[in-house]
């Protein structure tokens, strides 16, 4: 009967993957519907087609993640310096609008949710840590505290300063703040001012690079223009803060060897997708495993203890 068991076996891991994937592939849809509701100010007709075509595209895409972040989690576990770091991913920070659709709220979190994130991981020994710092890590050996964890922060809304900011600064927490820089000081209300960007930088907090005007990379053919907006996102930040800028996000999370390249070109360290796993080593510091984190409790306690 030992054959029963190894059925038994491959057929939980088979409906594992299939549920991991269905989660995944949730995801796309309701940032989509957020970008094209809040952002088409900034987006030409071209770039909002590309937009609603990623809604299919990172459904492929988060289907072979299952893989991917298989192959990274079995290499990262065997390494040397693989660390298990998990990366936590959010977007607005901010009450519910009434009327909202849910796909439209998928990607918020209100304030008072993520002040008692911070306050469950303070009570259960977890310490925050940056890109930096486990990229130091990964190069020199510098040890990492128990329980480390990264909070980022996507896009540059106007809300993570005013709402996400006291909250991190009340329970000493580093996080990472990756903006892309179009919709910057354009005075809209839903967006960061440099100022601010530079507040968040003076408070200790990282900055890291999202391209300039957040499209799908993997859409773009030349490396000029791959350039344009990864190398471009990267001067236009530096130029503004006064130093070196080493972290990158990929907008949506997509990316390929091209973009791969472009951000190894631009001189970034390191990146993060958008693809959940929480296990990392110097061999795929450029697929850093991140989870978007949104009004569920249960999401961030499965995100948090995934992998012990």
């Amino acid at each position: 009967m030992k054959w029963l068991g190894y059925i038994f076996l491959i057929l939980g891991v088979l409906i594992g993957a299939t549920g991991a994937a269905l989660a995944l592939n949730a995801h796309p849809k309701s940032y989509a519907a957020n970008v094209l509701s809040t952002e088409e100010e900034y987006m030409g007709g071209d770039d909002l087609d590309l937009v609603k075509e990623h809604v299919h595209l990172e459904s492929e895409a988060a289907t072979s993640s299952i893989i991917v972040s298989g192959v990274s989690a079995a290499s990262a576990t065997s390494s040397a310096r693989s660390a298990r770091v998990p990366v936590l991913v959010y977007h607005s920070v901010r009450a519910h609008i009434k009327g909202e659709s849910k796909l439209q709220d998928a990607y918020d979190i209100i304030p008072e949710l993520l002040e008692q994130e911070l306050t469950y991981m303070d009570a259960n020994g977890y310490h925050t840590v940056s890109f930096a710092d486990i990229n130091r890590y990964f190069d020199d050996g510098i040890p990492l505290p128990e329980k480390p964890v990264i909070l980022s922060f996507d896009d540059g809304w106007k809300n993570q300063y005013e709402h996400a900011l006291p909250v991190l600064l009340k329970h000493n927490a580093k996080a990472t703040f990756f903006i892309y820089t179009n919709p910057i000081d354009h005075k809209k209300a839903h967006w960061m001012s440099w100022d601010e960007v530079k507040e968040l930088d003076r408070l200790g907090m990282e900055i890291g690079g999202h391209s300039r005007t957040h499209p799908i990379l993997t859409k773009i053919t030349t490396d000029a223009g791959l350039d344009k907006e990864i190398a471009g996102g990267k001067k236009i930040l530096e130029s503004h803060l006064g130093h070196p800028v080493k972290v990158f996000a990929y907008p949506f999370g997509m990316h390929n060897e091209a973009v791969d390249a472009a951000v190894k070109r631009a001189g970034y360290i390191s990146a993060r997708t958008v693809f959940a796993g929480v296990w990392n080593d110097p061999e795929h510091r450029y697929v850093i495993h991140g989870t978007i984190s949104g009004d569920k409790w249960s999401d961030f306690l499965r995100a948090l203890t995934r992998g012990y």
